[in-house]
């Protein structure tokens, strides 16, 4: 199996090499530029604040009702009835606190 996506990944290699090849040297240049750029950080997401809110509300709930608890779990709970991931979950609680 090894072999089979090593033998694909270079052929896909190969391809893209030879559609390179058929471009002027100006395009080649932008798009090896474009390829070789570093990614942009992914931008803030804005949260509504009574979303926020509802989970701020929800965390304390749910810690008042499990005295037991430990802060992450109750966090984690509420992610999981929010459906949303527990970092979502923790940037929101950040707007609130």
């Amino acid at each position: 199996m090894e072999t089979l996506v090593c033998h694909c990944w270079r052929l896909h290699a190969l391809n893209l090499r030879f559609a390179l090849a058929e471009l002027e040297p100006q395009e080649r240049r932008q798009i090896l530029d474009y390829i070789n750029r570093t990614p942009e950080p992914p931008k803030a997401k804005a949260y509504p604040i009574s979303e926020c809110m509802k989970a701020s509300r929800r965390v304390a709930e749910l810690l008042a009702i499990n005295p037991s608890w430990s802060r992450a779990r109750a966090r984690g709970e509420t992610a999981r009835e929010l459906q949303i991931t527990t970092v979502q979950l923790r940037r929101m609680l950040r707007h609130v606190e």
